[in-house]
């Protein structure tokens, strides 16, 4: 069993249905993944969430988010979040008989997905326009960084490079002002797989309803424009750049007893409150921090007076305190508090469930998504090329033709254990 953080996942329940309650539903339709990395991949395994069979199609050395050094049980972190639920076919696409076959299988699915730089799904056999000719109902779905127009267009980008372009490190910025990106995460991967997955949802209602399929063009720099729609549009109607964000004290970040805080109390009113429930009432009459204006110009001061009550009690204590209070607050957790603390366990977010070839193992939650643990059989968790010979066997290929291609390079297999 794979125990991160001390073994917290020992603390949340397995459970495991015999069959879903209701349809997946995306149940029946296949979709084709020939992304690598995060934001294709990301996408698909929002579909899988969704019921869909996700062929993953990926080389003989897999996904390149599969490479990190850091494994458990043959698998990354990366890859156990991006490819659960999913069937792996590992192709030689140098190959053009590879190539063929990636078509046959194609042309048999509702949905494809790739995140290359422009031009190389049409060198490979498997652009847009050339499927959609056999197949004019299938839902295309192109993912890149900036495009197939413009003068950027077809150069590489990833979540670095879409954070900085977009704007976002600037709006990030530091206290210091000094542009900051966020590391915790691939954001511009992670919005850009969800707005994916969203219009490939909907192109699938308007198949379904119209009969038409869909080209749909998904960018990391669109996607990460579109989530911070709210200060570009500052920036257009304030014709200059928008100013930094800042919110009225009582927000912000505290230091306690034992750890920071986070207060959240945006409306000018709230600061009376925050006041009398940390036992400073004073501090609302302070001619320096009577108004928003003058609290925002004696920032630092007001911080060291909060701070200096605070001190006196740890984070969690004053959480509860303000919260019972009607002050919103949450004291700053790392991971492994978080992954300990009964709300996360009440909530579901994590699951142990047992997946085919893992065994027991934690996964996320998809937030709106059926729970992993709510289906007719395991997820899969596929080792690279692990289901070539099913995925062919159901692509029409008799055993014979599934040798051959296996002898001459075009699939490959993984290693026996």
């Amino acid at each position: 069993m794979i125990e991160p953080v001390g073994g917290l996942f020992r603390q949340i329940p397995v459970t495991l249905m015999a069959s879903p309650t209701t349809p997946l539903p995306l149940q029946g339709l296949k979709v084709f993944d020939l992304g690598q990395g995060v934001a294709a991949p990301f996408c698909t395994m929002m579909l899988a969430a969704q019921g869909a069979d996700v062929i993953k199609v990926e080389p003989a050395a897999g996904d390149w988010i599969r490479a990190n050094p850091v494994r458990y049980r043959g698998h990354t972190a990366a890859s156990l979040a991006f490819n659960i639920g999913k069937r792996s076919l590992a192709l030689d696409l140098k190959r053009p008989s590879a190539q063929a076959l990636a078509r046959r299988i194609a042309l048999g699915c509702d949905v494809f997905v790739e995140n290359f730089r422009t031009g190389v799904t049409d060198r490979l056999g498997l652009g847009r326009t050339a499927l959609a000719a056999a197949r004019p109902e299938l839902v295309y779905a192109s993912i890149s960084g900036f495009g197939a127009q413009g003068p950027l267009a077809g150069r590489g980008a990833m979540d670095p490079i879409a954070q900085a372009f977009s704007g976002w490190m600037v709006l990030n910025a530091g206290d210091d002002g000094v542009p900051q990106r966020t590391r915790s995460t691939v954001l511009a991967d992670q919005i850009c797989g969800l707005y994916a997955s969203q219009a490939i949802a909907h192109a699938l209602l308007r198949r379904f309803r119209f009969g038409q399929g869909a080209h749909l063009e998904i960018t990391l720099v669109g996607a990460m424009a579109a989530f911070i729609a709210p200060r570009i549009l500052a920036a257009l109607l304030g014709r200059g750049e928008p100013p930094p964000a800042r919110f009225p004290s009582p927000t912000g970040e505290y230091a306690t007893g034992d750890g920071l805080l986070t207060v959240a109390s945006h409306l000018p009113s709230g600061f009376a409150p925050f006041c009398e429930l940390i036992g400073r009432p004073e501090l609302k009459t302070d001619p320096r921090f009577e108004t928003p204006a003058a609290r925002a110009a004696h920032a630092a001061a007001l911080k060291a007076e909060i701070e200096s009550t605070l001190a006196t009690r740890s984070a969690g204590d004053w959480e509860t305190l303000l919260n019972d209070g009607g002050v919103m607050a949450a004291a700053v957790r790392s991971v492994g508090a978080f992954l300990a603390d009964p709300q996360t366990r009440a909530m579901g977010l994590v699951r142990e469930v047992v997946l085919a070839g893992m065994g027991a193992c934690p996964v996320l939650q998809v937030p709106g998504a059926p729970s992993w643990t709510d289906r007719p059989h395991p997820p899969t968790m596929p080792q690279v090329g692990e289901h070539g010979r099913d995925i062919l066997r159901e692509a029409g290929l008799t055993a014979g033709e599934i040798e051959a291609h296996v002898a001459e390079g075009d699939v490959l297999e993984p290693a026996p254990a």
